[in-house]
């Protein structure tokens, strides 16, 4: 495995994305806007949102949707908590009524789903934190739907598995990786999660569903990713250089993995060779 520093001094980085033009569009918490980086080398493009951008996700219909958490987490300022829309025009606001969204993603539905830890919350405040939200955005301007509303506490990274059956989420101060199984059209509440897999020496944050139904997950205080099977039994990991700080993960065109390293500022491409994971 090969490891590249693609971009650098880019603050608090979370949330990578590729667009179809093949430039990694990532957010910077501490900076509050956007980065769009050029893997080929091309000039680093700023997307002023204001607040603290958190995560990332492209909309089917070309937009970027960014979840931003209102001021915390170590952000650039204070900012309506809620889903920022960033499209042709200026940054604007898609869903608001949020307490401080962490993470986003299309699901099968069409529809925009959304964590929500609440705020910034520590192990000494764990007995007393708020429990977490998961919200379900329709892309017709209907008001936000609240699908869980007694998550885990600091609920953050999310995705739904390849058969469309479950959405998992990372939840960070317990190191757990929790599966929900999604309800049938209709269905008032969805069922209690499950716990799929508890991580070992280091916090969950974002992660993506691979091709082969592997979930690849940025683990922020071990400086790895690790690599979690359907059964929930770890397949692989990959290690980062010391300080990284992983926060998510995307995959590129090429089968290479892009990772947000927040304690480096930077954004890192990996590149794997025979008899590494695959993403294929």
């Amino acid at each position: 495995m090969r490891i590249e520093v693609l971009a650098d001094g880019l603050g608090f980085t979370e949330g990578p994305v590729r667009l179809p033009d093949g430039r990694i569009a990532l957010t910077s918490i501490s900076h509050g806007c956007l980065y769009v980086v050029d893997p080929a080398g091309g000039p680093v493009e700023r997307i002023v949102t204001g607040g603290g951008p958190n995560g990332l996700a492209l909309g089917p219909d070309g937009a970027l949707y960014v979840a931003q958490n209102g001021g915390v987490f170590g952000a650039s300022g204070p900012a309506p908590a809620g889903v920022q829309i960033v499209s042709d025009g200026p940054v604007d606001y898609f869903a608001t009524g949020m307490d401080a969204p962490n993470d986003l993603t299309f699901g099968p539905d069409g529809r925009l789903w959304v964590t929500d830890p609440r705020g910034e919350t520590g192990f000494d405040t764990m007995e007393s934190a708020p429990r977490g939200w998961l919200w379900a955005c329709a892309l017709d301007g209907s008001d936000p739907e609240r699908m869980v509303e007694d998550g885990p506490v600091f609920i953050n990274g999310l995705g739904f598995t390849d058969d469309a059956r479950s959405l998992l989420v990372t939840a960070t101060l317990s190191s757990g990786l929790l599966a929900y199984e999604v309800a049938a059209a209709g269905s008032p509440t969805w069922s209690q999660a499950r716990l799929l897999h508890t991580f070992e020496n280091g916090w969950p944050d974002g992660m993506l569903i691979s091709p082969r139904g592997e979930a690849w997950v940025a683990l922020t205080a071990a400086d790895r990713i690790d690599v979690i099977d359907a059964a929930g039994n770890r397949r692989a990991t990959l290690g980062l250089p010391a300080g990284s700080l992983p926060t998510n993960v995307c995959i590129g065109g090429s089968g290479e993995l892009y990772v947000t390293a927040a304690h480096s500022q930077s954004l890192l491409r990996l590149r794997f060779d025979d008899g590494d994971p695959s993403l294929a």
